[in-house]
């Protein structure tokens, strides 16, 4: 078994390249743990020194954690949208700096830890489309954003931001919004949608 120091020089040169987040599988390898017994007495001393500490089952955290590579880790099938996707494109302010919320095909799941909140709503899987990949994590490009955003609010999702006075959709390719739209099948949504974006 490592020593602490081991364990946590391990930890700090790895922590970069895994964006802070580590699954028992991860940690099993490399603190070269052989059976369980050994791997979880290594995890309590890891987080006794406040070196990790365990966000759900199966995943532990640095205290520098990407919260959008958490998501992506917990269910490879998401991707990021709603706010956390506009605000990185700058379509709306600001969003909670400790909540992010995705899509997935699948139920929905809700994964808490301290201040922490990750959301991954239900979307039905031929409405799961529409994003790009940065660093391994999948991000809603902006029009996908405003339609998952705008369809989740038809049906009473309630946002940080108001979606008829911050958003803004000048910067939305129209022609793509009326694209995407061809997917959906509720004319009222469409409606609703193409209103909004001016599209």
């Amino acid at each position: 078994m490592l020593s602490r120091l081991e364990m946590a020089e391990k930890i700090k040169k790895f922590s970069a390249e895994m964006s802070g987040v580590f699954s028992l599988s991860d940690l099993r390898n490399l603190l070269q743990a052989g059976n369980r017994g050994v791997l979880y007495r290594s995890l309590r001393n890891l987080e006794t020194a406040g070196i990790v500490s365990r966000f759900c089952r199966g995943f532990y955290v640095t205290s520098e954690f990407d919260k959008s590579a958490l998501s992506q880790r917990l269910c490879p099938d998401s991707y990021i949208s709603f706010g956390n996707a506009l605000a990185r494109k700058l379509l709306i302010g600001s969003v909670p700096r400790y909540r992010l919320r995705a899509v997935k095909p699948g139920p929905k799941r809700i994964y808490t830890s301290g201040e922490y909140r990750i959301e991954h709503l239900s979307l039905q899987r031929d409405l799961v489309f529409g994003f790009e990949v940065v660093n391994g994590v999948r991000w809603a490009c902006p029009e996908k954003a405003v339609l998952d955003t705008l369809y989740f609010y038809r049906q009473g999702v309630r946002f940080s931001f108001d979606v008829y006075t911050d958003v803004d959709y000048t910067q939305l390719d129209t022609e793509l919004v009326r694209k995407y739209l061809l997917v959906y099948k509720s004319p009222v949504f469409v409606d609703f949608a193409r209103r909004l974006t001016n599209a």
